[in-house]
C-alpha cells in the first residue's frame, strides 16, 4: 500500500510500451461519459471518473507489467494483501487517498504562494503529447481522454507537487557526513551446519575434513598475512559478502552490526555468532561514501515527510468532507491490461524486424540510418514541477 501511494504521490501516470495491451474500461458507467460522473467530492468540489480512472488505469497497467516480468502472471487484482483486501481494494482506496490529497493541495496553492510557470505549462503539454503519441492505442483507450483533459489531470498533479516543496522547504535538510555516516565492511560465514565430514584419500586413507571454526580461523590468518578476505574466502571454497551499517542505528550486542561499530577501517576481526557460525569480518571504511550519501538522502526525506504531514494533517483536518460513491468507483472491474509477449510472438516480431532491415539492393551494409531517434519516457509526468 505504502509503495503504490509514494508512486501515486510522485508520478501521475506511467505510460509504458508493451506489444500487446487489452483495454480494461469497463463498469456501469459508458466510458464516454466519465468525464461528467461524479465519483468523489471534496465539499463543493467534484472529482470525475476519467481523472480517478486516469490514475487507476495508469498504475494497474504499471502494476501488472511488474508482476509479469517477476511472476510471469498479471493476474494479481484478486490476490489478498491483507484479510479481506485484494490487491484490487488496495489500489483503488490509494487512488482515492492520492486524489484527496490532490486536491488539498490545490487549494492551498494561492495560500503557499504556488502557481504553475509557463514553462511549467509547455512541460506539462510536451508530456501529454509524448504519452499520446507513444501509448499503446488499446491502453489509450482505456484512458479514454482528450489530450486538453490530460493536460488538466497533469496540471492539478504537478501543481500539488509544487505545493508539497513549498511545505517541505521548511525541513531541515542539513544533514553533515557525521550524522549520516554508514561504515562498511565485508565478511565470510563459516556456517556452524559445515560438519567435518571423513575424506578418503586416493592411498586409502581417511582423514577429517577441517571445523567451520578451523576453516574461519584460515581465512582469518591469510587476511592478516596480506590477502584480502575475497582471496582467503575463495581459497576455502567461500565468498565475502559486503554490507553497511548505518552508525546511528542500535545494534544487538554481538550481532554483525555491532561488531563493525568496534572496529578501525582495516581491522580484521574473528568471531562467533550463536546459531549461525563463524564470521570473519574485515573493516573496508570507516565511512562509505555511496552508503552514506543514501542514508543522508533517506534522512532527508525523512525529515520533508516528517513536516509534510504535520502539515498536511492539519490542513485534512481543516478540509470539507471527502465522500466516494462507492457503486460508482467499485463498478470499475480490473480487467487485465498488461498482455505479457509470448515466446512466439517474441520470434515472429524478431524475424519480422530482421525481414524488414533488409535492403533489396546489395550495398545495404553501406547506408546509415537516419532513424537513430531517441524517444522520451511519459513516466516523469511531474517532470514540470521540477
Amino acid at each position: 500500500m505504502k509503495k503504490i501511494l509514494k508512486r501515486l504521490l510522485t508520478v501521475a501516470c506511467v505510460f509504458a510500451l508493451a506489444s500487446s495491451v487489452l483495454a480494461g474500461c469497463s463498469g456501469a458507467v459508458n466510458p464516454d461519459d466519465y468525464g461528467t460522473t461524479v465519483v468523489a467530492t471534496l465539499g463543493d468540489e467534484q472529482i470525475y471518473l476519467d481523472e480517478a480512472n486516469f490514475y487507476l488505469r495508469s498504475e494497474q497497467y504499471y502494476y501488472e507489467m511488474m508482476y509479469s516480468y517477476m511472476y510471469g502472471t498479471s493476474d494479481i487484482w484478486d490476490m489478498e494483501v491483507s484479510a479481506g483486501v485484494t490487491m484490487e481494494d488496495s489500489l483503488k482506496e490509494a487512488v482515492m487517498t492520492v486524489l484527496r490529497q490532490t486536491y488539498i493541495l490545490c487549494d492551498h496553492a494561492e495560500e503557499m504562494g504556488v502557481s504553475l510557470s509557463d514553462e511549467d505549462v509547455a512541460k506539462i503539454e510536451e508530456t501529454a503529447d509524448s504519452n499520446l503519441s507513444q501509448t499503446d492505442e488499446n491502453l489509450l483507450s482505456a484512458l479514454n481522454l482528450t489530450r486538453d483533459r490530460m493536460i488538466e489531470i497533469l496540471e492539478k498533479n504537478a501543481l500539488a507537487n509544487r505545493v508539497w516543496e513549498a511545505v517541505v522547504a521548511a525541513a531541515d535538510t542539513d544533514i553533515s557526513d557525521e550524522e549520516a555516516r554508514c561504515v562498511g565492511a565485508s565478511y565470510v560465514l563459516v556456517s556452524d551446519s559445515t560438519s567435518s565430514e571423513e575424506e578418503t584419500q586416493a592411498d586409502g586413507e581417511e582423514t577429517t575434513a577441517p571445523s567451520p571454526k578451523a576453516v574461519a580461523q584460515t581465512i582469518y590468518d591469510d587476511v592478516r598475512n596480506g590477502s584480502t578476505l575475497s582471496e582467503a574466502a575463495q581459497n576455502q571454497g567461500l565468498t565475502a559478502a559486503s554490507a553497511t551499517y548505518y552508525t546511528g542505528d542500535t545494534f544487538d550486542e554481538g550481532s554483525l552490526g555491532d561488531h563493525a561499530m568496534a572496529m578501525s577501517e582495516g581491522d580484521v576481526e574473528l568471531f562467533h555468532i550463536d546459531g549461525s557460525g563463524w564470521y570473519v569480518m574485515y573493516l573496508d571504511a570507516e565511512m562509505d561514501e555511496d552508503a552514506t550519501e543514501s542514508q543522508r538522502q533517506t534522512m532527508i526525506s525523512e525529515a520533508q515527510n516528517a513536516v509534510f504531514e504535520e502539515t498536511y494533517s492539519q490542513w485534512q483536518t481543516d478540509s470539507a468532507e471527502f465522500s466516494v460513491n462507492d457503486d460508482i468507483w467499485n463498478a470499475l472491474t480490473m480487467d487485465t491490461l498488461y498482455v505479457v509477449e509470448t515466446a512466439a510472438e517474441t520470434t515472429a516480431a524478431e524475424t519480422e524486424s530482421g525481414t524488414a532491415a533488409e535492403t533489396e539492393s546489395g550495398t545495404a551494409a553501406e547506408t546509415e540510418s537516419e532513424t537513430a531517434t531517441e524517444t522520451e519516457s511519459g513516466a516523469e509526468t511531474t517532470a514540470a514541477a521540477e
